[in-house]
C-alpha cells in the first residue's frame, strides 16, 4: 500500500475526456486506501457536470490555457504551495508545461509524474516542440505511458531513458461487462463510430469506408467536434443509412445497438472506446495507429487494418458483415480479453503499483 502523504493529480479541465475521468478514478481509489489525494484541474471548460475536480481558474476566469499563461503558473503554484503535495501527478495535455513551470526554484518541492497518454511523436513534430517537450520531459521523475508504443515514441524522438518510463494500461470499469441485451440484427450491419469529431480521429474516414462496402450497413457516429457539421452534410447525402447522434454522456446503449466498432483515427495512445466495445462483447475493425495492437489481437478480438487504408477498412467490414459467427466468436474472445487485463480496477492496481516503487514501499 502506498504510505501517507499527499499526492496531487493534476488534470487539463473539468471536462469528461479519458485523462479527466481516470484521474477521477485514481484519486478515489487512492483516498480509499487512506492516501491524502486532491484532483485540481487548471480550468473549468464550463459550469455544470463534469469530473470532481477543483479548478484553477472558472469559466468565467479564463479563456483556455493554451501557451503558457503567467497567472496560471501563479496559481498552480500557490495551490503546490499550500498543499505540500509529496507527488504531483500531471495527467495529459497543458498539464506537463506547466507542472515544470510552478516547480521552477522551489524547495523541497514535490516529484512530478507525468502520465503521457497519446503518440507524443503526433503532437510534437516540429524540431522545436520535440527540443521543447524533451527539456519538459527532462524535469519529471517518472514517466507513465498508456501503451508500449508511446513508451517507444518517449525513448526515440525524445531522448527519455527507457528506465525512466512504466507503462500502464488503461481500464474500463467493470460494469461494462454487464452491457447485454443487444438488439436483434435487422439485416444491416451495424457499424458504430464513437469519439471526438476531429482531423485526428478522422472520422470522415469511416464514412467513406462505409461508402466502399459491398455489403449492406448502417453507421452511426457518436461525439461531437469540429467536424460535427460537416458529418451531418455527409448524412444527408451518404447512399447508405447514417445517423450523426452527437454527443452522449452514457455510450452504454449504443454499445448495446452495435455489431462492430470502427476505428478510423490518426493517431492514438490506447483507445479506450477500443476497451470499452470489448467489454461489451463488441468487435473492432481499426486503424493500426499507437497502441491499438495492445488492445486488439488481430483476427481474435477484431480486425487492424494499415493506418488511412479505407479500402481495406471497408474489406474488413464486409467480412464482418458476412458472418455473423466470426462476430460471436470475436465478441466473446474482446470480452474475454478485457476481464483479464484491461478492467478499470486493473489499470489502478498498476498505478499504484508504481507509487509504491516510486516512493520506495
Amino acid at each position: 500500500m502506498v504510505p501517507p502523504g499527499s499526492i496531487l493529480i493534476l488534470v487539463s479541465s473539468t471536462q469528461r475526456r479519458g485523462a479527466e475521468v481516470f484521474g477521477e478514478h485514481l484519486a478515489r481509489a487512492l483516498k480509499e486506501t487512506g492516501r491524502s489525494t486532491n484532483l485540481l484541474s487548471l480550468h473549468q471548460v464550463s459550469p455544470g457536470a463534469g469530473v470532481g475536480a477543483a479548478p484553477l481558474f472558472e469559466a468565467s476566469e479564463i479563456n483556455g490555457i493554451s501557451g503558457l499563461r503567467l497567472r496560471v503558473v501563479r496559481r498552480l503554484r500557490s495551490a503546490i504551495a499550500e498543499l505540500q503535495p509529496v507527488l504531483v501527478l500531471a495527467g495529459g495535455g497543458a498539464t506537463l508545461k506547466y507542472s515544470v513551470a510552478a516547480l521552477v526554484g522551489m524547495r523541497d518541492g514535490p516529484s512530478l509524474v507525468y502520465s503521457s497518454i497519446g503518440e507524443p511523436e503526433f503532437w510534437a513534430r516540429s524540431w522545436w516542440r520535440k527540443k521543447m517537450m524533451s527539456a519538459l520531459l527532462s524535469r519529471t521523475r517518472l514517466v507513465t505511458a498508456v501503451s508500449q508504443a508511446t513508451a517507444d515514441q518517449l525513448v526515440r524522438s525524445f531522448g527519455v531513458n527507457p528506465a525512466k518510463i512504466r507503462v500502464v494500461h488503461p481500464g474500463v470499469p467493470d460494469d461494462y461487462l454487464d452491457i447485454d441485451g443487444r438488439e436483434a440484427n435487422p439485416g444491416r450491419l451495424r457499424i458504430l463510430y464513437l469519439g471526438s469529431m476531429s482531423e485526428e480521429k478522422d472520422p470522415l474516414a469511416a464514412v467513406a469506408a462505409v461508402s466502399l462496402m459491398e455489403s449492406s450497413a448502417t453507421l452511426r457516429m457518436v461525439g461531437d467536434g469540429p467536424l460535427i457539421g460537416r458529418l451531418e452534410e455527409e448524412s444527408r447525402v451518404a447512399a447508405f443509412p447514417m445517423e450523426v447522434a452527437g454527443p452522449a454522456d452514457n455510450v452504454r446503449d449504443h454499445l448495446r445497438w452495435a455489431d462492430v466498432l470502427i476505428l478510423t483515427s490518426r493517431t492514438e495512445g490506447l483507445p479506450g472506446v477500443i476497451l470499452e466495445a470489448g467489454a461489451a462483447g463488441v468487435p473492432v475493425a481499426a486503424f493500426d495507429v499507437g497502441g491499438v495492437t495492445e488492445a486488439v489481437v488481430e483476427g481474435v478480438t477484431g480486425l487492424v487494418m494499415p493506418p488511412g487504408d479505407q479500402h481495406a477498412m471497408a474489406q474488413a467490414l464486409d467480412r464482418l458483415a458476412r458472418d455473423p459467427s466470426l462476430r460471436s466468436t470475436m465478441a466473446r474472445a474482446a470480452k474475454e480479453r478485457i476481464r483479464g487485463h484491461f478492467l478499470l480496477s486493473h489499470a489502478l492496481d498498476r498505478y499504484r503499483a508504481v507509487l509504491d516503487e516510486l516512493l520506495g514501499t
